[in-house]
């Protein structure tokens, strides 16, 4: 435990199952090393029992908690802030024990995983473009699907911590006017179709004088 910090990237800064399940794999790696080196250490026998309990649960069953219970229930966040000292404190090991319990709670509102795809899929008159079907994913989407709904109202529908990573990896800008919109690289505004399996993000506009541009800028899926 007493290497020093590598490059660790926080939960809430990449909050998507798919990276919980890869802190929670690498953790465990971790503690299971740690525990057969030094059988006898209570805190590495509970790190180790903790997330393998937290993988069974959480992950391969689904089971929910809130905030509170998880803490309870899992106290090794506590463990860390109370017997890691100095350097121990920031290592890469601690922090993954941390961010493990503190989004057990938030994990099943997570997105499984942010695809970023920036494929252009129209390109031509506006009328045209409105009579399309297009095929994303086996889904028919035409732009009557989601051109009434630009990316500020995907806000108030998911988790504060998907949506800043959904920024991050989009590299989405948001233009600070009287109506919040957000745009793409390309200066077009994103707009979202949301079904069951997948919120789809596109950005759509005329690009020149009678060209409108429509790409699909990226899938968030919510299962794999």
């Amino acid at each position: 435990m007493n290497q020093n910090r590598q490059m660790y990237t926080d939960l809430e800064d990449r909050f998507t199952k798919k990276y919980y399940r890869e802190i929670v794999e690498k953790a465990l790696a971790q503690a299971k090393e740690e525990y057969e080196q030094f059988p006898n250490d209570g805190m590495n026998i509970s790190f180790y029992h903790q997330l393998l309990d937290i993988k069974k649960t959480v992950i391969d069953d689904h089971e929910v908690y809130t905030e509170d219970e998880a803490y309870q229930k899992y106290p090794m966040a506590v463990m860390v802030v109370r017997n890691f000292l100095g350097e121990e404190a920031n290592t890469e090991y601690a922090m993954m024990l941390q961010d493990i319990v503190w989004g057990i709670s938030l994990y099943p509102a997570m997105f499984e995983n942010i695809e970023i795809v920036k494929r252009k899929v129209f390109d031509g008159d506006e009328e045209a473009g409105l009579k399309e079907v297009f095929e994303i994913e086996n889904q028919k989407i035409k732009l009557s699907d989601f051109y009434n709904n630009p990316l500020r109202e995907l806000k108030k529908e998911i988790r504060d911590k998907s949506f800043d990573t959904l920024m991050k990896e989009s590299k989405f800008n948001l233009v600070n006017s009287f109506v919040e919109k957000y745009l793409s690289e390309n200066g077009l505004e994103i707009y979202y179709h949301k079904n069951a399996e997948a919120v789809y993000l596109f950005s759509y506009g005329e690009y020149q004088s009678g060209r409108y541009l429509l790409f699909l800028e990226g899938i968030c899926h919510y299962t794999t």
